[in-house]
Order: C-alpha cells, then structure tokens, then sequence
C-alpha cells in the first residue's frame, strides 16, 4: 500500500510536497543526499498548473481548428477540447523529480538496481499523482 505524500500551503498558491516518509536510515539511502533532517521536497504553485493546462488547452484548440467545421462557435470548439492531468503531473514528475535522480539515489538505475529503481519510482510516481490531484483540486477551488 502506498503512502500519500504530505503537502501544505506554503504561500497564496503555493504548496510543497514532501517525501519525508520515503527519506529512512537503510543500506539504500545512506550515500544519497536527502534524509530524515533534510527531506527532499517539491514546490508546487497553482499558477504553474494553471499555465500548464492553458498551455494544453491552446494546444489541442489548434488542432481542433485545423480539421474542425468552420461553422462551430468558439465555445463549441472549447468543448471538444480535453485536458489529461495525467499528462501535465507526468511532466511536472520529469521536470521536477526525475531531473534529480543523480541526488535521489533510489531513483537512479546507473547506480542501483534497475529492477528496485522501477519499484520504488512506482511507489513514488503513485503517491505524486494521488497528491497532484489534491493539489489540483484545491488549486482549482482557489480560483
């Protein structure tokens, strides 16, 4: 069973997540960077989920436009238009924690196991993305 991550409010529309839980004394984390007394985190600030699915929204608009009947509304088009979250929290997941694998030594498969990096980023990847929907949903009742 996984852990969800704890996350606060830090700031108007800003939240940090922590991987606290995931930061243990064992033979795997002891040369890694992160720890009980220093965990690793990750900011996350509402308007950067806003820009993300606007970004995704224009996106998908575009193409819509391209193959779409000319006679449609712009609100007809608007609502063809679907926004996967999944997409934007992967994204967010690569940018932000994947890009710190070299610090997060559990995650990296050039200096552990690839078959426990796999499990583990798993674990964590399912916890990001149950806490980014949260996050979204508070982001979203924010606005």
């Amino acid at each position: 069973m996984t852990k969800i991550l704890e996350h606060s409010l830090i700031g108007l529309e800003e939240y940090i997540i922590s991987f606290e839980r995931y930061c243990s004394a064992c033979e795997v984390q002891k040369n890694c960077k992160y720890g009980k007394n220093n965990p690793f985190t990750v900011n996350i600030n509402c308007a950067d989920l806003k820009k993300a699915k606007e970004r995704v929204r224009f996106e998908q608009l575009q193409k819509i436009q391209k193959n779409a009947d000319i006679s449609l509304s712009y609100e007809q088009l608007l609502k063809k238009v679907k926004i996967n979250l999944q997409n934007i929290f992967s994204e967010i997941w690569k940018e932000k924690i994947k890009r710190n694998k070299d610090d997060l030594l559990c995650l990296n498969s050039q200096k552990m196991d690839p078959i426990l990096v796999s499990q583990q980023g798993q674990l964590w990847w399912q916890d990001f993305n149950v806490t980014m929907r949260d996050i979204n949903a508070k982001c979203e009742n924010l606005s």
